[in-house]
């Protein structure tokens, strides 16, 4: 019995989807096109995707309304309100605000709770967001 076990748990081991996850490649072709594969070709730059994430590079909402324009010396340019990303921030704010226990994903791709300090942090992230990218403010 204890064989079976031990092979049962090796072959699950094995198995284990985890071990076949393909690395997901981006590149951009010469018309400007964004592609995505397992293979990116060798005379193109290209970047891995981090699919566990949410996001292929760590995104900092800091400074989200400035950006430099490095090609004409310009010191900063303010970026034009973007009324989607307004439209989402308001609504997650509203969440943050009206319930007392909100659902978040934890780096393993589990669900819990967000701690009270977590919320907070999300609420100040979401009126940055909304004072820089909502145009009524």
């Amino acid at each position: 019995m204890k064989k079976f076990l031990l092979g049962f748990a090796l072959v699950t081991s094995v198995m284990s989807p985890s071990l076949y996850a393909d690395k997901i490649y981006s590149w951009i072709d010469e018309k400007g096109v964004t592609h995505y594969g397992k293979n990116p070709p060798k005379d193109t730059p290209s970047r891995m995707i981090n699919a566990r994430t949410g996001h292929s590079e760590p995104v900092d909402y800091s400074d989200s309304a400035k950006k430099e324009d490095k090609k004409e010396g310009a010191k900063a340019a303010v970026a034009e309100p973007d009324p989607e990303r307004c439209a989402n921030a308001r609504k997650n704010l509203q969440v943050l605000t009206t319930n007392p226990r909100v659902r978040t994903t934890d780096a393993n791709g589990e669900q819990r709770f967000m701690t009270p300090e977590e919320m907070q942090a999300q609420v100040e992230t979401m009126e940055q967001i909304i004072a820089a990218e909502c145009s009524d403010q």
